[in-house]
């Protein structure tokens, strides 16, 4: 399938961004959905990404392949940030 290999090339390119600590994909057989799920190290490497060609790419690929997507952002809650202590 043309976003499986999209993907083979694509996710471990992703993992070496910088900034990124981990990438998980998930995909559910039964109904063709997936979803992406890219822990960043912080805001700053995110935004970077959003900017990069890389996310261009990605883009690209949906557009010409038709496939829905969305690209949603959400802080983190838990555990919650550390804020070291004052020197």
């Amino acid at each position: 399938m043309e976003v499986d290999r999209f993907l083979a090339g694509f996710l471990p390119r992703l993992e070496h961004e910088p900034g990124v600590v981990a990438v998980y994909h998930y995909m559910n057989d039964a109904t063709g959905e997936s979803t992406t799920l890219i822990v960043w190290e912080d805001e700053a490497s995110r935004l970077a990404y959003r900017e990069s060609t890389l996310v261009g790419e990605a883009m690209a690929f949906e557009h010409r392949v038709g496939l829905a997507s969305s690209r949603v952002a959400f802080p983190l809650t838990y555990p919650a940030a550390v804020t070291p202590p004052a020197s």
